[in-house]
C-alpha cells in the first residue's frame, strides 16, 4: 500500500507540474464540475450528519451515492475569507482578506495578484459560471474584484448591493439583476437553482465549472409561508403546543432566532437548497452528464450563534473552536468515487482549487497553493500527506478582540491561541470533539511545539497582527 500511495503521488506531482495546457481535442472528456455551497450552514444540520428535524432527502441520496466528509473544515470562520481560500488555493491570511467584507470595504480580491480557479480551467477549455453570492468585493458602485473582473464566463445573480441582512424573495433589492426573470412570491433560492438548471443544459456539449453560490442560510431567515407552518407544526408537535411561535416569531425584523438547535425557519429554507441538489441531479441524469460530473456540496463557515445547528461540536461562527469551522461536505463523482464512502481525513476549502486544477489536467503555474488535492481519497481513501491545517481570524472587520484567535490542527490535536489575553487551548480531537478538555497544563511539550509551528506559519503567510487596542 506504501508503494502504491508513493506512486499516486509521484502521478499528482507530475500532473501539477506540468505546463498549462489550453482545449484540446479530449477535453470532453474532462469531468464538468458543479459546486454547490451554502451560506452559513452548520455542521449539524443534514440528516447525513445526525440532524432528525431538518428535512434534506437529496442530500441525503447524494451522500449516499458519494462520499461524506467528517472533518472538512472552511479555512475561516466567517464567510469572505472562505470565499477567497475557494477561489484562490490560498490561506485567507495569505490572501490578505481574514474577515467578512462589510460595505465599501478597502479590501478586496484583486484581479492583477490572483488566478482564479476559474480562470486556470479556462485554459483547459472550461466554460465557467458563478450564480449566487461572491462577497470578494462590497463597492457595488464601482466593483474592480467582482466575478466579472476574474473572468467568470457567466455571472448570475451575484449581489448588487450588501445583502448581508436577506434579500430572499421577488422582487429582489439586492440581487437586482434576477428581476428580469423573476416572478411575484418567487423564493431567491428557487431562482438561483433554474439559473442552474439553465446553465448546464446551455452548456452540456462542452466541460464547465459551475459555481453556484446560495444567499441560504444566512439570517435574516425567511422562506415560503408553506414550508414554515409546516416546520412550526413540526416543531410543536416535538416541543409542545405554540412552542414555535413563542420562541420565533414577533421578532424585531422578523430574525426569526432562539438559542435552540431547530429552527423552522431555517428548515424551511434548507428544504429549498436541498431540493435544488435533487433538481441538479435530476438534470445531469436527463442529458447524460451525470457520470462525468463532480458534485459538491460544502458551506462557507459554521452555523451563525441562536439559529443554527452544529450538532456538539463547540461553538459557531466568527470563532475557531469546531463549530465555526467544521463543515458539511459531500462529493459525488460516479465510477470513481465508491458509494457511500466517509472519510475522517482532514481536509479544507484551500483544497478544492488544486482538486479541480488535477481533474482539468492544468497546473497552477506561478501561483502558489496552499491546498493539496483530495484525488487520492477518492481512490485509496487517504490523503497522500500528512500535513497541518492553519487558521488566522484577526477579526479586523467585527472588531471582536475576544475572538481574535489562530489556530493549528496536526493529526487529533488542535492548538487555538487567543490575543486579546494571550491564552492558549490545546484538544484531542479524537478523544474530544466538543473541545472542553484544556490539555495545555498536561501537555506543554506538545503545545510548546504546536505553537512554534503555527508562528511559523503565520511569518510564511505574512498574517496580519489583531488591533487590540
Amino acid at each position: 500500500m506504501k508503494d502504491i500511495r508513493s506512486f499516486s503521488f509521484l502521478i499528482l506531482s507530475l500532473i501539477l507540474s506540468a505546463p498549462v495546457i489550453g482545449q484540446n481535442d479530449s477535453n470532453i472528456d474532462l469531468p464538468n464540475i458543479v459546486f454547490i455551497m451554502a451560506d452559513d450552514l452548520g455542521w449539524g444540520e443534514l440528516n447525513s450528519y445526525g440532524n432528525n428535524f431538518n428535512e434534506t432527502p437529496n442530500l441525503n441520496k447524494l451522500a449516499s451515492q458519494g462520499m461524506r466528509f467528517t472533518h472538512a473544515y472552511a479555512a475561516a470562520p466567517v464567510c469572505s475569507p472562505t470565499r477567497a481560500s475557494i477561489v484562490t488555493g490560498q490561506y485567507p491570511a495569505r490572501v490578505g482578506i481574514t474577515d467578512f467584507l462589510a460595505p465599501r470595504s478597502e479590501v478586496y480580491l484583486r484581479p492583477e495578484d490572483h488566478v482564479t480557479i476559474n480562470e486556470a480551467l479556462s485554459q483547459a477549455g472550461y466554460h465557467t459560471g458563478i450564480i449566487g453570492k461572491w462577497h470578494l468585493d462590497t463597492h457595488f458602485g464601482n466593483i474592480q474584484g467582482g466575478p466579472r473582473d476574474h473572468h467568470f464566463d457567466e455571472v448570475i445573480g451575484s449581489e448588487t448591493k450588501y445583502i448581508a441582512g436577506g434579500d430572499y424573495f421577488f422582487p429582489y433589492d439586492k440581487a437586482a439583476t434576477l428581476n428580469e426573470k423573476g416572478e411575484e412570491g418567487e423564493f431567491l433560492t428557487d431562482r438561483l437553482v433554474d439559473e442552474a438548471i439553465d446553465f448546464i443544459e446551455r452548456n452540456k456539449e462542452q466541460p464547465f465549472f459551475l459555481y453556484l453560490s446560495h444567499y441560504s442560510v444566512h439570517t435574516i431567515l425567511d422562506a415560503p409561508e408553506n414550508l414554515v407552518i409546516k416546520y412550526k407544526k413540526k416543531f410543536n408537535d416535538k416541543y409542545g403546543d405554540g412552542m414555535a411561535e413563542k420562541l420565533y416569531d414577533g421578532q424585531k425584523r422578523g430574525r426569526h432566532l432562539a438559542n435552540h438547535i431547530d429552527n423552522p425557519y431555517l428548515a424551511a429554507m434548507l428544504e429549498r437548497i436541498d431540493a435544488g441538489v435533487g433538481e441538479i441531479m435530476e438534470k445531469l441524469e436527463s442529458t447524460g452528464l451525470a457520470e462525468n460530473t463532480v458534485l459538491i456540496f460544502f458551506s462557507d463557515n459554521g452555523g451563525a450563534p441562536n439559529s443554527g445547528n452544529n450538532s456538539y461540536l463547540r461553538g459557531f461562527k466568527t470563532l475557531l473552536y469546531e463549530g465555526g469551522i467544521r463543515e458539511p461536505l459531500i462529493i459525488r463523482w460516479p465510477g470513481k468515487v465508491k458509494p457511500g464512502l466517509v472519510t475522517h481525513e482532514p481536509v479544507s476549502s484551500i483544497d478544492f482549487y488544486p482538486t479541480f486544477l488535477q481533474l482539468a489536467q492544468v497546473s497552477h503555474g506561478e501561483q502558489k497553493l496552499d491546498g493539496i488535492s483530495l484525488l487520492p481519497l477518492f481512490t485509496e481513501q487517504k490523503s497522500p500527506e500528512t500535513r497541518p491545517l492553519y487558521w488566522h481570524y484577526p477579526s479586523e472587520t467585527a472588531n471582536a478582540k475576544n475572538k481574535m484567535s489562530s489556530a493549528i490542527r496536526e493529526g487529533n490535536y488542535k492548538l487555538i491561541e487567543f490575543y486579546i489575553d494571550g491564552r492558549k487551548e490545546l484538544y484531542n480531537l479524537e478523544a474530544d470533539p466538543g473541545e472542553t478538555n484544556n490539555l495545555i497544563e498536561q501537555m506543554p511539550e506538545k503545545t510548546d511545539y504546536l505553537y512554534q509551528k503555527l508562528l511559523d506559519w503565520k511569518k510564511d503567510v505574512n498574517a496580519q497582527s489583531p488591533n487590540l487596542d
